[in-house]
């Protein structure tokens, strides 16, 4: 390793031998019901979550807001019920009405009222990282153990080449919790990437490993899931195209580097650039959805819901989305049962931090 002025040269060897000397090949993710545990990594079912980060909403009778808890805690119990989710993710749509330092707490408190299924941690700070880390430990209670952890937590490079503060600081935290680590690079190939599919690669395949060598280092066996993802990025809108099938070709190859290292792989599965929910939505998102499947991945986010490029969930796709996957994967028809009710005392303590 060299430092030159602001920039750090790592040598690729060395992070993979750090990665693959600790990181698991698999990891149990924990639900509140043991009923929904779930393995992450290679010849256990794929895990599917709905889409991460929207900022606004459409009805499934078109109308449309900017999101808000209510509705938040409408598509968390949606996730639960569907036999195809088994993970009912995070920040499926901002809390637009709290202000920011409320949302991870208001977020974690919904998923474990409204399901008993794993979900994904808190990555606004390392503070707020702790607290959801916190509730969900007192949620699950069932100890610290090897291989295990109650989160999984999406740690974001920023293309081309650079981690900015809070998400290192938030990998350190959560790595020395034990909990689960997303390491990902999200490319727009033209803007932030190499135009090409082999130089996306090099770029994003650096940029991760990074990441994940950094996890292994602050606590060695710390569970990790491999991200890689490029979406060409257009020169005449000045945005990123998702459902361009030069995107599948990145996710084929990105399941194929993981597993050269041993780790899990993401997928990314019903992104899409269409602003309706109309038959390009279906197609870019079938496609995505299909190819993340046929690559291997094994935890594939936005699996139900996206639209807009990523701006906007959708109650009507996500429902679509929800009945193409119980279809495609074979998971039953039937709705799951309504989620154990919490631990009074558990429900009383969870509450009073939300107070605070």
């Amino acid at each position: 390793m060299s430092v030159k002025e602001d920039r750090v040269f790592l040598d690729g060897a060395w992070l993979r031998s750090v990665i693959r000397a600790s990181a698991p090949k698999s990891f149990r993710l924990r639900a509140r019901n043991p009923v929904h545990d779930t393995i992450i990594g290679e010849h256990a079912p794929q895990v599917f979550a709905p889409i991460y980060g929207a900022p606004n909403l459409q009805y499934a009778d078109g109308r449309r807001s900017m999101g808000a808890l209510r509705d938040y805690r409408e598509l968390v119990a949606l996730a639960h019920q569907s036999p195809a989710l088994s993970n009912t993710g995070h920040m499926i749509c901002v809390l637009n009405e709290l202000p920011e330092p409320e949302r991870p707490i208001q977020m974690a408190l919904a998923h474990l009222e409204c399901s008993d299924k794993p979900f994904m941690g808190s990555v606004a700070s390392s503070e707020a990282a702790e607290a959801v880390i916190d509730m969900a430990s007192l949620a699950i209670d069932r100890g610290s153990s090897e291989g295990e952890c109650d989160l999984l937590h999406l740690i974001n490079a920023t293309p081309p080449l650079t981690y900015k503060a809070n998400p290192l600081k938030c990998l350190r935290a959560i790595a020395k919790r034990r909990q689960g680590l997303m390491v990902t690079s999200y490319m727009m190939m033209g803007a932030t990437a190499p135009t090409t599919v082999a130089g996306a690669l090099i770029q994003g395949y650096a940029e991760t490993l990074a990441g994940l060598a950094l996890s292994q280092l602050w606590h060695p066996g710390t569970p990790v899931v491999f991200g890689l993802f490029a979406i060409p990025f257009s020169m005449r809108t000045m945005v990123p195209v998702f459902g361009d099938p030069v995107s599948d070709l990145v996710q084929i190859y990105s399941v194929q580097l993981a597993r050269r290292l041993g780790i899990p792989a993401r997928g990314d599965g019903g992104v899409t650039s269409a602003n309706i929910d109309d038959a390009q939505a279906g197609y870019e998102g079938g496609r995505a959805t299909s190819i993340a499947i046929a690559a291997g991945a094994d935890f594939i986010l936005h699996a139900a819901g996206w639209l807009e490029q990523g701006r906007c969930v959708s109650f009507g796709k996500f429902e679509r989305d929800e009945r193409a996957l119980r279809e495609m994967c074979g998971r039953g028809t039937e709705p799951v049962a309504p989620p154990k009710p919490l631990d009074v005392d558990v429900a009383a303590a969870l509450r009073r931090r939300v107070a605070v």
